[in-house]
């Protein structure tokens, strides 16, 4: 215990969120944070020789840090910039690599024929197969971009975008030529390009009836889903059944068993789903039809202690005690003992975090920093809980692989725009690892977002994906109008992946605050005005 001591006083000894220097970033594990500082360090200047050492240390080459090591022309990085900004028409004659980087499929598709044909030829030798799929496009010819060979055709077919595939795609597929297309994985993917886009009606004809032992757990939902937008129903059986046995987490497993459910209405499958692992809308709503609520959630630990084992604004320490907890306690009760002499309330989160274990079947829906919203309403509370809970299970030195930040998981160029607004001229994107003002903010923000929407699923799709593909993708198209199993069938078809799904686990959420907290709003409450015509947005 001595040891642990030490590395404790250690973790102590640093304050708050700070800069760091280029000779100590190597002292620092690798990590989505670390990436972030680095990020920030390139912004304010350094030498070559110093983003070379940087460069190395890096978890993921994001766009942000692309960009900022081309300035430094690191790793042939400033030549792939370069050659990215490139018109069609200055490609020409450049070499395949820089054609490479410069004309995607995307860009190819809405650039001249001609200059694109150029290219494709001068190519040709050294990258065929790219050159292939520039002639398939060009061409714009369904036939003729059936002809390309199967790995190729799924690889065109997901570059060129919805324009180009709702105007040349939209033909059936042949039988024999989807049998070949679903040995390959990304056909997966295929697969839910066309299910979930509603101006691919033919394409999604041609696959109510298809062999989809080798594709897997979403694919065969949406098949599943896709037989049903066509009547099919005993299909759709057969999809969803084998896309329960396929799935690999106990959210799609239920997602396919819940639609089992809405198909026969057969008790028994709602059954099943209150033995789930999870706790989502599925389960969530099983548990409603069943008249009950689950009994395996955690709403706070106890006993509370005053010794705080690191600063909670500083996202190296945690990082630091996470990975010596995680490497120390191999013997769960010994670490749940460990942990517990350090449950603060300001570090709540992080040793819920390090005491869940799916295996437990306990799923920890806390409160924490509750002093930094106690004039805050009571629906915005709850509301405020369920993103955070989401974003970062209120960790509130967060960040994402898109450094998306702290507890609310606000991107850098939002956050710097709030603190603008609030006049803090000294703000710095560190500042946002401080609860307070990642509340703070947030509240801010859920301000202007319910001056457009009041229903908590359409609020947490804007939240993700921001309102203005909020109003333009879901609430001017189709979604969420009459239908037998609406709104759920519009849950399941927005477009956005990371939106779709980020919005379904809030609403989860959402109901178990609600509850929690004597909001009085249950799921089946949100559903019904979610598929009212005359539903506030």
């Amino acid at each position: 215990m001595r040891k642990f001591f030490l590395v404790l006083t250690a973790f102590a000894a640093v304050v708050g969120a700070r800069e760091y220097q280029v000779t100590e970033f190597s002292t620092l594990p690798k990590s989505y944070v670390k990436d972030f500082y680095i990020w920030q360090k390139l912004q304010k200047g350094v030498t070559k020789s110093e983003a070379e050492i940087l460069y190395k240390q890096i978890k993921r080459l994001s766009p942000k840090l692309f960009n900022a090591f081309a300035k430094y022309d690191i790793d042939n990085l400033s030549r792939k910039k370069y050659c990215k900004g490139l018109s069609a028409e200055r490609l020409i004659g450049k070499n395949g690599d820089c054609v490479q980087h410069g004309l995607s499929l995307y860009k190819a598709s809405i650039s001249d024929p001609k200059l694109v044909s150029k290219i494709a030829s001068d190519i040709e030798l050294f990258y065929p197969n790219l050159s292939k799929k520039y002639q398939a496009v060009i061409k714009k010819s369904f036939d003729e971009f059936i002809k390309l060979p199967p790995k190729l055709l799924i690889e065109t077919f997901l570059a060129v975008g919805k324009a180009y595939r709702k105007a040349y795609l939209n033909h059936p597929l042949p039988p024999s030529l989807i049998t070949k297309l679903s040995s390959y994985t990304a056909f997966n993917v295929m697969v839910d390009r066309i299910v979930r886009d509603q101006a691919l009606d033919k394409l999604q004809k041609s696959l109510v009836e298809i062999d989809s032992s080798k594709l897997n757990a979403n694919a065969n939902f949406l098949l599943g889903m896709n037989a049903i937008r066509y009547g099919e129903l005993e299909r759709a059986l057969g999809y969803l059944e084998l896309s329960s046995h396929k799935a690999k987490t106990a959210f799609d497993r239920d997602r396919a068993i819940f639609w089992r459910y809405m198909l026969t209405k057969s008790k028994t499958y709602l059954t099943t789903l209150t033995n789930s692992y999870d706790l989502n809308i599925y389960t969530l709503r099983a548990y409603e039809l069943l008249g009950k609520f689950p009994t395996n959630i955690i709403y706070d630990i106890n006993p509370k202690s005053t010794t705080i084992p690191f600063d909670i604004k500083d996202p190296f320490a945690w990082l630091k005690f996470k990975n010596m907890v995680q490497k120390e306690f191999k013997n769960h009760k010994d670490k749940v003992a460990y942990l517990l002499k350090y449950n603060t309330p300001q570090t709540l989160p992080h040793i819920a975090k390090l005491l869940y274990r799916f295996k437990d079947n306990k799923h920890y829906f806390i409160t924490p920093y509750s002093k930094y919203l106690k004039n805050t309403p009571l629906e915005r509370r709850v509301l405020i809980y369920a993103i955070a809970r989401q974003e970062s299970r209120f960790i509130p030195t967060d960040v994402s692989s898109s450094y998306a930040l702290g507890m609310m998981q606000f991107m850098p160029f939002l956050a710097k725009d709030i603190a603008k607004k609030f006049g803090m001229i000294d703000f710095k994107l560190i500042d946002i690892f401080d609860p307070k003002i990642a509340l703070k903010f947030a509240n801010y923000h859920l301000d202007y977002l319910e001056k457009h929407l009041s229903n908590p699923l359409f609020i947490a799709y804007a939240y993700n994906g921001g309102l203005g593909f909020t109003k333009r993708e879901i609430l001017a198209k189709d979604f969420f109008k009459s239908g037998a199993y609406e709104p759920f069938w519009s849950m399941e078809m927005v477009p956005n992946a990371q939106a779709r799904r980020y919005g379904k686990k809030v609403l989860a959420n959402y109901v178990i605050y609600a509850r929690h907290l004597g909001l009085g709003v249950s799921l089946t409450d949100i559903l019904q005005t979610l598929k009212s015509p005359h539903r506030s947005y």
